[in-house]
């Protein structure tokens, strides 16, 4: 996810979270913007070895593969992220009971 992608997600959850839920947070932003800054080291590393400056095809091979388990992950964290933001949003719903008057 694109870092102001992921600063708006996150400015977008209320203060009011207890601790559980913002270390929650914590863990899923730092290992989505982890995964996006591993992809970028790997996408970079991967250009040179293809431009020769960087070793062998074998090289760019295992770049070429780190890089596309690294592109899958990244959509699969980032949509926990956001599953948990909607999660951490959500207005909670009011509880009814049989006399109509939300509790």
């Amino acid at each position: 996810m694109h870092p102001y992608r992921l600063q708006q997600l996150v400015a977008s959850v209320p203060d009011g979270i207890d601790a559980d839920q913002r270390a929650r947070l914590l863990a899923h932003v730092q290992t989505s913007d982890g995964c996006r800054a591993r992809a970028d080291r790997v996408r970079d590393e991967l250009r040179r070895a293809l431009d020769g400056g960087d070793g062998i095809a074998t090289r760019a091979l295992d770049l070429a593969c780190e890089l596309d388990g690294l592109e899958r992950v990244q959509q699969r964290v980032d949509g926990w992220l956001t599953a948990l933001v909607d999660e951490l949003t959500a207005a909670p719903s009011a509880v009814r009971y049989d006399d109509g008057v939300p509790a």
